[in-house]
């Protein structure tokens, strides 16, 4: 169970149309979250104002491309919102009884995706709906709560910034937040790595400890 401080209140615009699929009331169960039931012209969800998800079942999602529904909801939700998630609830859309050919599908996929820089998610059932949203909400009103490193990703960027920060991350005991801080600090990678370890030590966020391991391994002979 999520203790108080790791509750962070959100605000999820609801579309009134959702009422009867148990969803919104799953979602104002779950601790920080107020829901605000409106009748909206696009989209089910609006996990942030700049966010939108449009619900489907499975089935619907298969005879809304048969029917010609799904590409003006596409194009619509893609004009007013910045980021938008097509949210496919359970079934198996490449197994439906819709006879829908697989070239069909392929291409509403990749038109969603490629042409119109949406998003597909699938979720099991309504739970899991009302999980995803909620995590949405969280992370479109508050963030993801810390920073990834640059170092944990391949290839290594290309951007002259970023590679800054990808040579200082890799001194011992310098995450994203710290690497930054000293370069900001000292002007340039170049002064990092050839400061003194009291210069270091004294660095923002930095200590004693911190830069004795740095100049250990800077100076190391191997």
């Amino acid at each position: 169970m999520a203790s108080k401080a790791d509750v962070k209140p959100v605000n999820i615009v609801v579309d009134s149309a959702e009422s009867t699929s148990g969803i919104p009331r799953r979602l104002a169960s779950v601790p920080g979250v107020t829901i605000e039931v409106q009748r909206l012209e696009s989209g089910d969800y609006l996990p942030a104002p700049h966010v939108a998800v449009e619900r489907k079942t499975g089935n619907d999602f298969v005879h809304s491309i048969l029917d010609g529904r799904l590409l003006p909801q596409v194009e619509l939700l893609t004009a007013r919102f910045d980021r938008v998630i097509i949210l496919v609830e359970g079934g198996d859309v490449h197994n439906s009884r819709s006879g829908i050919s697989e070239v069909a599908l392929q291409g509403a996929l990749s038109w969603i995706s490629v042409l119109k820089g949406a998003s597909v998610m699938y979720s099991r059932d309504a739970a899991d709906t009302a999980g995803l949203v909620h995590r949405m909400a969280v992370q479109a009103q508050h963030g993801l709560g810390y920073d990834i490193p640059l170092r944990a990703g391949k290839p290594r960027p290309d951007d002259i910034g970023l590679l800054v920060q990808f040579l200082i991350e890799g001194l011992p005991g310098v995450g994203p937040g710290k690497a930054r801080a000293l370069i900001q600090h000292f002007g340039s990678a170049r002064a990092v790595l050839t400061a003194s370890e009291a210069e270091l030590a004294a660095a923002p966020g930095m200590g004693a400890k911190t830069a004795e391991k740095i100049l250990k391994v800077l100076l190391a002979k191997v």
